[in-house]
């Protein structure tokens, strides 16, 4: 008979558990629409819960008697209410729309943000259906004003500044290997896949306190922070096939997504310029698990890509054929932790850890090299009230190069090892309604003898609700980016500093951005080689200045089903740098950038028409022929490409894309040999595209439960 007291003392906890109230209830609006993603919750506990998108919440508490109840919500004024905690409770609450709420009104200048914000500039469906892009994030956003993207390496540049100045993160996580592997003259994409982004903050200058160690840009990718619905995508196009799957549990999912490439079947089809021995092939597989809870979200991302290609080009200095081969693996991974915190804190917690073994085969040598990076970041964030709020973390970075350089007659080893230690806060503030301030500061110690104060600055004026002005002002530092930190890796950093003014006019399906900015240089690295190698001599007394203007255009309210956009860009840039005699326009600065895309719904054969014309200004280019220096001009480039997006069905799509439909032929510059001939010239050749254009056909098939879903979003 004792079994009774025992199964008495087994069923005490969870009988004290099963009479824990439940706090249920439903957040509106006035109008009573309801309000989703609200943030309900017992001050001073980890009880509470996020609304969904009926606005209804439900949760468990242990805590009885009298409590306050805490409501916030973006774009809403947050609402206290007091109860009293004896049974459950059904509460019924209204909020508020804050229309000064800082995170929906501001416009930073020097920023954009792609995805579903106020002050968004593109969506995400904007990036990849631009035609030219070819679902490239970073091709798309060279449609952008102060972004720039050369012909013959496919790589972003801002505002005057060259690729290495621009960094890439996800998450706010940075991403050591952003580009596909490439050969010179060879253009590279971005590595990831665009349908894991659903938000793109692009900052072209003045970017928070917290980033750094990049003289001119920031391009920050953003996951989703919701749970991926369950389904399946089949691609089938002329470079490749594709396969992902979704799985959906209750507070979890995972998203398995594969990749494979190869153009041996699309070289036969289109003339190429290189002779290709062994045709580019890539695989790529990559993961994404989600789990979600009340009060917090976890977030982790893998991908592996393997890569490898081998041609044949011209080398002036050989005077031959000569052939260069790659095999690249890279391996990244990223994590992600959120927690809403009692008294709007908001903790955030990640770390990412990249590596990259890469053998590069030319002529009669070889260069393998290994990379490995880390970088482990913590953010505490406070939204005190509708007019304040701030944050502050610190983090870490970690990275080291291995490379050795052999032939048959020697071997190299080059490369380092290094740390960043930084710690950074910022607070915006919102004054008289109208004026909105940030303030920030980054501090940066290379845990050696380097370090750097960086502080920033942001003040908008909302002149109405359709008119904004803002200026913003930072201090950046960067370290000697890889290809000279094998060879020299103690050298002072490179300094920028950041002036922008920006005018935007915004209202429902219209926007306008002008900008006009100055960035000063100094620091800039010198070497007095045509190449930095190990004997070159390396200084850091370089400087410039750029000047410019960045204009900015989009329209899809005037015409039905018709939406188009405007950029222009003018850069003025001189610079001290690298193997410059003297301070000119950088070689790969065009003065002049514009581009205007069109895209058209035509419902009748339900199709989504895009096209985007570009016009790019002659480059500068050192002809040794000549007297001077920086003396001649490229021919200016124009490019037309066409984009068609097909529905056979609402889950069954077939895309066509045709770059360079007028069949241009760019020049991205010239190559001269190291030593003249006999009569003192200097034989030359021009760098030009592979192939005049890119032809792509694709079958793009979504399997899932809602019928609406398809891969328009990845097109």
């Amino acid at each position: 008979m004792r079994i009774l007291p025992i199964l008495t003392l087994l069923l005490i906890p969870i009988l004290c558990i099963a009479q824990e109230p439940i706090i249920s209830g439903i957040v509106l609006l006035k109008s009573k629409n309801p309000i989703a993603n609200a943030n309900v919750f017992i001050e001073g506990s980890y009880d509470g819960a996020n609304t969904d998108s009926l606005g209804r919440f439900s949760f468990k508490t242990s805590l009885s008697g009298v409590q306050q109840i805490n409501v916030t919500a973006i774009g809403f004024q947050s609402k206290q209410q007091r109860i009293q905690i004896q049974d459950s409770l059904f509460l019924q609450i209204i909020l508020q729309a804050d229309e000064r709420s800082i995170e929906e009104v501001v416009v930073r200048a020097g920023q954009f943000k792609v995805g579903s914000q106020a002050n968004a500039v593109l969506s995400p469906l904007d990036i990849v259906t631009t035609a030219g892009s070819m679902g490239n994030i970073i091709a798309a956003l060279d449609k952008l004003p102060g972004a720039q993207i050369a012909g013959e390496n496919g790589r972003l540049m801002v505002r005057g500044g060259d690729p290495s100045e621009t960094q890439t993160y996800i998450n706010g996580l940075r991403v050591a290997q952003p580009y596909t592997a490439s050969a010179n003259g060879m253009p590279v994409r971005g590595r990831f896949s665009p349908f894991l982004f659903k938000g793109t903050s692009f900052s072209t200058g003045g970017y928070s306190a917290e980033f750094g160690n990049a003289l001119s840009s920031i391009l920050n990718l953003s996951t989703d922070l919701n749970l991926a619905e369950a389904k399946s995508d089949i691609s089938i196009s002329t470079v490749g096939l594709g396969l992902s799957n979704t799985q959906r549990w209750k507070n979890s999912s995972l998203s398995f997504n594969g990749t494979y490439s190869n153009l041996a079947p699309y070289l036969k089809l289109i003339d190429q310029r290189l002779e290709w021995t062994k045709p580019y092939q890539q695989a790529n597989a990559e993961a994404i698990f989600r789990n979600k809870g009340e009060q917090h979200f976890f977030n982790l991302y893998g991908a592996f890509t393997f890569e490898k290609f081998a041609f044949k080009d011209y080398d002036l200095n050989y005077d031959q054929q000569v052939s260069t081969g790659i095999k690249e693996k890279n391996i990244y991974l990223n994590s992600n932790y959120f927690r809403y915190l009692p008294q709007n804190w908001k903790w955030e917690l990640g770390g990412s850890f990249g590596y990259s073994d890469k053998n590069l085969d030319y002529y009669n040598f070889q260069i393998p090299t290994e990379e490995y990076s880390s970088h482990i970041k913590t953010v505490l964030r406070k939204k005190e009230n509708s007019q304040l709020q701030y944050s502050f973390g610190a983090e870490h970075f970690f990275q080291k190069v291995d490379e050795q350089f052999q032939n048959p007659d020697n071997h190299y080893a080059h490369g380092f090892d290094r740390q960043l230690l930084s710690g950074f806060a910022e607070t915006q503030y919102t004054a008289f309604s109208k004026l909105f301030l940030t303030l920030g500061a980054r501090y940066t110690s290379d845990l050696k003898k380097q370090q750097s104060i960086e502080p920033r600055a942001a003040l908008g004026y909302e002149i109405n609700s359709k008119h904004q002005m803002s200026v913003s002002y930072g201090l950046f530092h960067q370290q000697t980016r890889e290809d000279k930190a094998k060879f020299r890796a103690d050298l002072p950093w490179q300094q920028a500093q950041h002036y922008i003014f920006n005018y935007t006019f915004l209202r429902k399906n219209q926007l306008l951005r002008m900008e006009l900015f100055q960035k000063d240089y100094s620091q800039l690295i010198q070497y007095d080689s045509s190449l930095p190698t190990f004997t070159s001599n390396y200084q850091t007394n370089g400087y410039g200045t750029v000047r410019g203007l960045d204009f900015f255009w989009r329209d899809s309210k005037t015409f039905k089903n018709f939406q188009y956009w405007i950029s222009y860009s003018y850069t003025d840039a001189i610079k001290l740098e690298r193997n410059y005699q003297t301070a000119v326009q950088p070689d790969y600065v065009a003065k002049h950038y514009f581009s205007i895309v069109a895209k058209y719904w035509y419902a009748p054969i339900r199709s989504q028409l895009s096209l985007t014309n570009s016009f790019i200004s002659g480059r500068p280019y050192h002809n040794p022929n000549l007297a001077g220096f920086m003396q001649s001009n490229t021919s200016v480039q124009n490019d037309l490409s066409f984009s068609w997006s097909y529905l056979l069905s609402q889950q069954k799509v077939l895309f066509f894309s045709l770059t360079n439909i007028l069949g241009n032929k760019p020049v991205y510059g010239y190559e001269y040999r190291s030593t003249p001939d006999q009569n003192g010239h200097f034989a030359s050749r021009a760098i030009l595209p592979n192939a005049k254009r890119f032809v792509f056909l694709g079958f793009f098939w979504t399997i899932s439960n809602n019928k609406k879903d398809n891969q328009l979003d990845n097109l």
